[in-house]
């Protein structure tokens, strides 16, 4: 390599150029996974949860970053009117950014990986990445300070920020002073990580992002920056606040709620130098817009600036609570990631190489055509991949927010991902393309004409009226890293000192098969698919996470995705056999899974694997079925008809009170609940037919239902992603509680304090009236009669009829032998009076709530002729 001016923004821009074709190839392999998991999936090297890591380090610091150095590199000399300070040192810093890329790289491959988002490197990675960080901001630092230009242009405290910032968030983000793992013990790991995670993008993408659109734009369009003062509020607003509101991908995990709730004040202040940032380039264009039709570097350049301010307002939007626990953990956040990174920062990247090659090289980009295609193909491409990723994140999130598998959900994104996969496909083709356009620059002899001084134009036309300020780098540089180290110590430091927990109750020592099967599934990258952490609203998961689950672990495996389901308390959920099979080919048992099979792990592996997994959450093997905690609106309340269920036997009073309990409690049932439970509550209704999560058989939900409470909670709200509504809307809270009161009969029976005699008595009144059966006994009412029996009826007395149906093992006192009564009645009215008015204190409802009087003696009829005795129909009831 040469030392000639600009020679090292040169190498670093052709390197980023390098390293985009490498990772986004990548980024297509990992595309075509999601539909077609074996592709490509026979050795671990670039099975999917390596592959991906790869790509997204890739991109980030392979392709953006190192894009982004070259920028500065550029563009530092010009605004201080000299030359970069040293251009061999600057050169060596290509050498050792290249390396640690290439290195970090190879590494993944091989699973060696720090198993946190955007974090994977290695220590020894990151040495030689924070090394090269210092290099440069002492190469940018030294060329400031011998400046001719004696006023520091808002592009230069961007760049200076930067340095002076990210090197700290880099070296604290990935806790470097942990060299074996790269990360701290329990639940403020994620903090960490996330403080890193969100830093790189707004005190490093951001800042060297901005104070690139800051140059180029004015540049191209021959108009000075419309205010330096929106810059400037731009720049220390972003010091400040985009500082702390990396907790905002935590919102749902078991970190401290203050911590949570400044991440999302700030992720709402982040739109203050947005707007400032957006509005300068908006005016700043004012009458340039001429330049975005013949200029395509500045096209690129204004689109990914329109791409950032959108991922930003998403950003923000998706922040709140609210909207962030409906979105997180599906395709969503993936697309919200792409357009900040790819559409923001990559467009920007593609521009200015088409801005700087000629003016780094001497010569003139090889064809303009090839140069439209890139556009249009990228622009193109992406407007479609981020579009289907947003589908696919509704479609994931409205599914989970119902509590339809993740499995079920992701059967349903296959078009999708195909979609999303030939639009990734276009966007790669265009970056082939602009890499051939690149590549031929070289081979042609066109010179560039000599470049204008950028000074003028870069002069603001609004200007800040404190010169002497302007010229005093230390002053403002040390109030904008006063203020970064300020929110700092609210946002890393507190929380590190604070978040001290014991272990919890499912939290445990790993065994050393659990503590290598860990490694394993670090290694194998299976946290970007499979979260593990529970949040409220995943109740059929497990108990809400708590931060002293994660006593024992290091790093954190929270995670950012569902592709697959949360494995927080997963252990004991499966059958430790199937597990292994499932590693080893996981459609042979789950069909629609697109895990990657891990056959290619030894027998002991797997193994190891399984104990890991199997152990999650501490390995519930408890027989009763899994309930949530009962929030605390509910907690803890009781049935106010305790003492009349209480004392039900003890007095005439109190026998006409439980009597009148029972009865008012079986209609409102009757009326609400029937229809999809069925009269005796085993979930056969007649709506039960029509509804995906099939109805609730109550007597073996009532059994597991830890207490009084939570069943009223059920009913007061309802079951999200079921037909059960919410009660509340229209009952009060004393018709619920009589409800439930008559519920849990279908568990512990009925307390019989009105003899069946008295019942007896009433029909026998009714049917000395001489009530007589409407309905022609012919063929076809027998069959209607037939078909509303066995809907209705046989669920507690048996398609024949004798009291066996299959809700009879739990009701009490047990249902009737229709051959009996047969044998038993006198009279029509007799059964009429039965079917229509139930009977006191026993689970036969009063049917005249459910049914017509028709359908009441249709269903009569058929009881009649087919459960009487030889010649007892044709002697009673056939006239």
């Amino acid at each position: 390599m040469g030392f000639k001016e600009h020679n090292s923004a040169r190498n670093f821009i052709l390197s980023s150029v390098f390293w985009l074709i490498l990772f986004t190839t990548f980024g297509f392999i990992v595309a075509i996974k999601f539909f077609a998991p074996e592709f490509l999936g026979q050795t671990s090297y670039i099975t999917f949860g390596r592959i991906r890591p790869m790509h997204v380090n890739g991109v980030t610091l392979g392709f953006l970053s190192t894009g982004l150095i070259g920028i500065a590199y550029y563009i530092i000399p010009k605004l201080s009117g000299t030359k970069l300070y040293s251009e061999k040192l600057g050169n060596l810093t290509v050498i050792l950014w290249n390396l640690a890329i290439a290195c970090g790289t190879l590494l993944l491959a091989l699973g060696y990986t720090q198993a946190r988002e955007y974090a994977e490197y290695i220590w020894i990675i990151d040495v030689g990445i924070i090394i090269t960080l210092l290099l440069i901001g002492y190469n940018i630092f030294k060329t400031i300070q011998k400046r001719t230009e004696r006023k520091l242009y808002g592009s230069t405290w961007y760049v200076m920020g930067t340095f002076l910032t990210f090197p700290i968030v880099y070296f604290i983000g990935n806790v470097m002073w942990h060299p074996d793992t790269g990360s701290l013990q329990g639940a403020v790991d994620g903090v960490f990580n996330w403080f890193y995670g969100h830093n790189v993008l707004g005190l490093w993408f951001t800042t060297l992002g901005i104070a690139g659109w800051y140059y180029f734009i004015p540049i191209i369009t021959k108009r000075p920056l419309y205010s330096h003062l929106l810059s400037m509020i731009g720049f220390f607003s972003i010091v400040f606040v985009y500082t702390g509101v990396g907790g905002h991908h935590l919102l749902q995990a078991p970190i401290p709620e203050w911590l949570k709730t400044i991440a999302i004040v700030n992720s709402g202040l982040m739109m203050i130098p947005v707007l400032a940032f957006i509005t300068n380039i908006l005016l700043t264009m004012r009458g340039r817009w001429n330049y975005f039709i013949e200029s395509i570097p500045l096209r690129f350049m204004l689109i990914g600036a329109f791409f950032y301010f959108l991922a930003s307002a998403q950003g923000t939007f998706q922040a709140l609570r609210s909207t962030n626990m409906y979105l997180h953990f599906s395709q969503w956040t993936v697309g919200h990631a792409h357009i900040a990174l790819l559409g923001g920062f990559g467009f920007l990247v593609f521009g200015a190489v088409y801005f700087l090659i000629p003016r780094v090289t001497g010569k003139e980009i090889y064809s303009n055509r090839l140069m439209s295609y890139h556009f249009w193909f990228t622009v193109l491409g992406f407007i479609l991949f981020f579009s289907i990723m947003i589908i696919m994140g509704l479609i994931q999130n409205s599914g989970w927010f119902q509590n339809i598998t993740v499995a079920t959900v992701l059967l349903q994104l296959k078009p999708y991902f195909i979609i999303r996969a030939l639009a990734g496909g276009a966007i790669v083709a265009g970056q082939y393309i602009f890499f051939y356009n690149i590549l031929m620059t070289f081979r042609v002899q066109a010179e560039t004409t000599s470049q204008p001084s950028p000074a003028p134009l870069l002069a603001s036309r609004n200007p800040v009226k404190v010169e002497k300020y302007r010229e005093s780098a230390p002053l403002f540089a040390i109030g904008g890293l006063g203020l970064f180290l300020t929110m700092f110590f609210i946002v890393v430091i507190l929380p590190y000192l604070l978040m001290v927990y014991p272990p919890s109750d499912i939290s445990h020592p790993y065994s050393d098969e659990q503590a290598h099967g860990r490694e394993l599934f670090k290694s194998n990258g299976c946290l970007y698919c499979h979260s593990q952490f529970v949040r409220q609203q995943d109740w059929g998961v497990g108990r809400t996470s708590q931060p002293g689950d994660y006593f024992y672990d290091r790093p954190h495996l929270l995670g950012t995705e569902r592709t697959g389901p949360d494995l927080a308390q997963i252990g004991g959920q499966r059958p430790p056999l199937w597990e292994i099979i499932h590693h080893k080919d996981p459609r042979s048992v789950s069909p629609g899974s697109i895990m990657p099979n891990f056959s290619y792990l030894s027998d002991q592996d797997l193994q190891d694997l399984k104990a890991y997994i199997d152990g999650l959450g501490g390995r519930n093997l408890e027989t009763q079925d899994f309930q949530p905690l009962v929030p605390e609106l509910y907690s803890g309340r009781n049935n106010s008809y305790n003492d009349t269920i209480a004392n039900a036997n003890s007095s005439n009073e109190s026998r006409a009170e439980y009597a009148g309990l029972i009865a008012e409690g079986k209609i409102l049932f009757s009326q609400r609940c029937l229809p999809c439970h069925g009269a005796s509550g085993i979930g056969q209704g007649p709506y039960a037919r029509h509804v995906t999560q099939h109805p609730a058989n109550l007597n073996d939900r009532i059994s597991n239902f830890p207490g009084v409470d939570y069943h009223f909670w059920r009913v007061m709200e309802g079951v999200p992603g079921t037909a059960m509504p919410p009660w509340k809307l229209s009952l009060t809270e004393d018709a619920i509680w009589k409800i439930i009161s008559y519920e849990k009969t279908f568990v512990d029976g009925i307390i019989r304090v009105i003899p069946g005699d008295y019942s007896d008595s009433e029909a026998e009144d009714f049917g000395n009236k001489g009530i007589r059966s409407p309905v022609v006994k012919d063929d076809t009412n027998f069959t209607e009669g037939m078909k509303l029996f066995n809907l209705y009826c046989a669920q507690c007395h048996g398609v024949d009829g004798q009291g066996d149906g299959p809700a009879s093992v739990y009701i009490n006192p047990v249902p009737a032998n229709f051959t009996e009564t047969n044998n038993d009645f006198k009279t029509e009215g007799q059964w009429f009076w039965k079917v229509s008015e139930g009977v006191e204190t026993t689970n036969m409802p009063p049917w005249k709530y459910v049914l017509t009087e028709e359908d009441r003696w249709k269903a009569i009829y058929y009881i009649q002729k087919n459960f009487s005795e030889a010649g007892v129909f044709e002697e009673k009831w056939r006239s």
